[in-house]
């Protein structure tokens, strides 16, 4: 039998959390709320000086919403595509130099951010992401991109903030996606080596 203190605290996850959502920083508090029969949706695991990520976090298919900023990652693992329902990570202030391409396997994904990397570009099948809203790659290395972002057609936002641009790159962009709000900066003047 249940006490009565986890039937309070499931009533109250289910009521409370629809308004605000509890958010847990700590794998073992979470898997502690899941054992009680809490919902668990949002973690936070940022600032934990992560170079890979706990295995631990597969205890958790569920998420809706992960938190990976300003850790020490620079690849995610393959089963990391276990997170089906996940629908905004935010892996920003890490060290990936690619795009980790795991994340086009999380077709219900709608906000990524991977601002301030050393990503150098973007998978041609970015598209594979197909509930796409929001893409956030400020800080990066990425000057060319594929033709494929054009075909999410949910996408709304896309953040290039300080990625070194040439002002043709930033025109070409703009055509390619005219529905899409881009944030750039000043185009750069710079020569880059080929």
């Amino acid at each position: 039998m249940r006490s009565v203190f986890t039937i309070w605290a499931l009533m109250y996850s289910i009521v409370f959390s629809a308004q605000n959502p509890i958010v847990y920083n700590d794998l073992q508090e979470a898997h502690e709320a899941l054992v009680s029969g809490l919902v668990v949706q949002h973690i936070d695991l940022s600032k934990n000086r992560l170079t890979s990520l706990p295995i631990e976090l597969k205890k958790f298919p569920n998420i809706k919403t992960l938190n990976l900023d300003k850790n020490k990652l620079d690849f995610l693992p393959s089963w990391f595509n276990e997170f089906q329902n996940l629908e905004k990570l935010t892996a920003s202030k890490n060290r990936f130099e690619t795009f980790p391409n795991v994340i086009l396997e999380l077709t219900n994904l709608k906000t990524l951010k991977l601002g301030e990397n050393n990503i150098d570009g973007i998978p041609l099948d970015i598209d594979r992401l197909k509930n796409l809203e929001s893409l956030w790659l400020w800080s990066n290395l990425i000057r060319v991109f594929p033709a494929s972002l054009n075909d999410i057609e949910s996408l709304k936002y896309l953040d290039l903030l300080y990625n070194d641009m040439l002002y043709e790159e930033q025109r070409q962009l703009g055509e390619l996606l005219p529905n899409v709000v881009i944030e750039f900066s000043e185009p750069c003047t710079c020569e880059f080596d080929d």
